[in-house]
C-alpha cells in the first residue's frame, strides 16, 4: 500500500494523539493539523479503506494494529530527520520540523534506516558542535 504524503500526515497525527491509546476525535486531529472537519473525515474514510483506522460512523478514531505500526514507523522517521537538523546540523527548530515533514515522505526506508544509524552514532559520540556559520562563511 502506498499513502501519500498527506495519508501519512493524517496517520502520523492520529498515532501522537493515540500514544496513550486511546480513541482520538476528529475535532482533535482537524485542530492538530489546521484543517476543516469535512477534510479529517476524508482522509479518515481512505485510511479506513486500506484497513489502517476503525471508525464508527460520527465516532472516535482507532488505530489497528498495522495503523499503530505504521503511524509509529512515519513518526520515527520524522523524529530522526528532526534530531539531524536541529542537533547536527543546528538549525532552527522551526525550520527542522517543516523540512523533517516534508523529507520523511521523500527518502527511501534504507536511507532513513542509515540515518537513525547516523543520529544515533553522532548524539553518542564526543565530537565537538560545529559552528556551520562560520564553515560557510570561510567558503565565501
Amino acid at each position: 500500500m502506498d499513502l501519500t504524503s498527506r495519508e501519512e500526515d493524517y496517520l502520523e497525527t492520529i498515532y501522537l494523539l493515540s500514544r496513550d491509546n486511546r480513541p482520538v476525535g476528529i475535532t482533535e486531529v482537524a485542530r492538530e493539523l489546521g484543517v476543516t472537519l469535512p477534510t479529517v473525515n476524508s482522509a479518515v474514510s481512505k485510511l479506513k479503506e486500506y484497513g489502517l483506522v476503525c471508525q464508527e460512523p460520527y465516532g472516535k478514531i482507532i488505530l489497528n494494529e498495522d495503523g499503530r505500526r505504521i503511524g509509529a514507523g512515519i513518526y520515527r522517521a520524522h523524529r530522526a530527520i528532526r534530531i539531524f537538523l536541529t542537533d547536527i546540523l543546528h538549525l532552527p527548530h522551526n525550520i527542522a520540523e517543516n523540512e523533517a515533514c516534508q523529507m520523511e515522505h521523500a527518502i527511501s526506508r534504507e536511507t532513513m534506516h542509515r540515518l537513525e544509524i547516523l543520529v544515533e552514532k553522532m548524539q553518542s559520540s564526543k565530537l565537538g558542535r560545529i559552528d556551520y556559520d562560520a564553515v560557510i562563511s570561510s567558503r565565501k
